[in-house]
């Protein structure tokens, strides 16, 4: 006769599938397991079981509320100053997520003004810029500030907005400085193509064939042409015309320059409109910074510049530039945390500034260093500290704005997202960095409403944060841009307050 299921073995059953549970919840790895582009398998694991509450978004109503622009002469709208290019997410070395936050408005963001920070609350270290400033207006100034950053800012994002705003209130056209052969588009205001064997050198693509030297120029690349099968009769070009999306004002092109060195063999440079050569300049080999500039007829809209000779030149910068005003260069270093300025020669470096009539630097870098979470950002900070110091030795006069890093998030045990736990250390390692250094620090964390306000910029109606829940979308890229620029501009017209008494 067989004997039935007693309760005593079902307990043990199931206290056998609790303790496989139990296990499995332990060793699964808490980010999930990635089956799709965007789907992941989460296990619960018992912190997040008996956890009570699910982190809390950042409520940023009011700094959306106050996006309106109507009341600032200097403004654009919204719509102008966005590139208008198809969103897509930025890929870096991070993280890609999808998933539904708390919503929230945008309008609130444009009234408030988040102030600049000072070393010693001394707001003076920026007069020095500001008497610069005052002269950008007059005929032949032409004043520049570089806008440095990792895949935060490429295609031209915040930096597209500062531009809009300084070139509306002091004058000045074109999207500034950009490199021939660049790894993202250059900006959705300029298309730029090239034909021939370009190669592109930067102290970021370490993996690459690394240049005999370290003379990288402003941009941190250059770019130069190889001749076939090694040999040294090289040929090739490159092209630039506007697009229909950002500003008009960005896409006007009345100045075209063109830094480089040529150390060895002698070139033919051309400019090119519609398959015609309108100018050609031949240069000798030469060991020091040289650059050549054309004036552009207004009624053109694309030009071709051709290279071809005994050797290649290496160029540092091409520049679409007005002759007066502000010009604001996008110079984004994806994968960078900013440390690689020291490593490049420093003559270079600052012929360039003095050339280029650069006054103010802005430095947004972070994002990469999220990542690698521990408790002591102290070797961070030193590392960032001196970069400015070496930035100040070749430029003495120059302003620097350091921008903290912004918000990031990263998905949790039941779906939700929470702020990296880093995020204010590192900020704070920015910040006394830059204070130690003597510059100006500007809180791009707090500004977009702290801890957990990522998510909130990622569900925004139009969205401001990508679905990455690290990268603004074009969108958000218009809103910081403007609230950086508002920062600037509130000390300015404190400045000028000083100057009538």
């Amino acid at each position: 006769m067989k004997q039935g299921i007693r309760p005593f073995h079902i307990f043990l059953f199931l206290l056998a599938i609790l303790g496989l549970l139990s296990v499995i919840s332990i060793i699964f790895p808490q980010n999930g397991i990635r089956l799709g582009k965007d789907f992941y398998l989460y296990f619960p694991n018992p912190g997040s079981i008996f956890k009570s509450d699910d982190p809390e978004y950042a409520d940023i109503t009011d700094l959306l509320d106050s996006w309106t622009d109507q009341d600032d002469p200097t403004a654009l709208p919204v719509q102008e100053i966005i590139e208008g290019i198809p969103e897509e997410p930025v890929k870096d070395s991070l993280y890609e997520y999808n998933q539904v936050a708390t919503p929230t408005d945008e309008q609130e963001l444009r009234k408030l003004v988040f102030p600049l920070e000072f070393p010693d609350s001394n707001d003076t270290v920026m007069y020095s810029f500001f008497r610069h400033l005052d002269k950008a207006g007059e005929r032949g100034n032409l004043l520049r500030i570089l806008h440095y950053g990792d895949s935060q800012i490429e295609n031209n994002r915040i930096s597209s907005t500062l531009r809009n705003r300084f070139q509306a209130r002091f004058g000045g056209s074109g999207i500034g400085m950009f490199p021939v052969v660049s790894p993202v588009p250059h900006s959705a205001s300029i298309q730029v193509q090239t034909s021939g064997r370009w190669e592109r050198f930067t102290p970021l693509d370490r993996g690459s064939r690394s240049p005999a030297h370290n003379r990288y120029g402003l941009l941190m690349s250059f770019s130069s042409i190889s001749g076939p099968d090694g040999t040294p009769d090289i040929s090739g070009t490159f092209s630039i015309r506007p697009t229909n999306y950002g500003s008009a004002r960005s896409r006007r092109m009345n100045q075209l320059r063109i830094f480089f060195e040529n150390t060895n063999s002698p070139f033919l440079m051309e400019l090119l409109r519609a398959g015609e050569t309108i100018e050609a300049e031949l240069f000798f080999p030469s060991d020091s910074l040289r650059w050549i500039g054309w004036k552009l007829p207004e009624s053109s809209d694309e030009y071709r510049v051709r290279i071809h000779g005994e050797g290649s030149p290496e160029i540092y910068s091409v520049m679409l530039d007005d002759t007066s005003g502000v010009a604001v260069d996008n110079i984004a270093m994806r994968g960078s945390s900013g440390l690689e300025f020291s490593g490049t020669d420093e003559g270079l470096l600052k012929r360039m500034l003095d050339v280029l009539n650069v006054r103010l630097v802005l430095l947004q870098f972070g994002v990469n260093v999220v990542p690698n979470i521990v408790d002591d950002y102290s070797y961070y900070e030193r590392a960032l500290l001196r970069q400015l110091q070496f930035l100040k030795s070749v430029g003495p006069d120059l302003c620097i704005i350091v921008i903290g890093v912004s918000d990031m998030s990263r998905r949790i045990p039941g779906g939700q997202f929470e702020s990296y736990p880093n995020i204010g250390l590192i900020r704070d390692a920015q910040r006394r960095a830059a204070f130690s250094a003597g510059f100006p620090f500007w809180d791009l964390f707090t500004a977009m409403g702290g801890q957990h306000s990522m998510p909130s910029w990622v569900m925004a109606d139009p969205p401001l944060g990508q679905p990455d829940y690290i990268h603004f979308t074009f969108r958000g890229s218009a809103l910081v841009g403007d609230l950086i620029y508002s920062a600037i501009a509130e000390e300015y017209n404190k400045y000028l307050d000083l100057q009538k008494q």
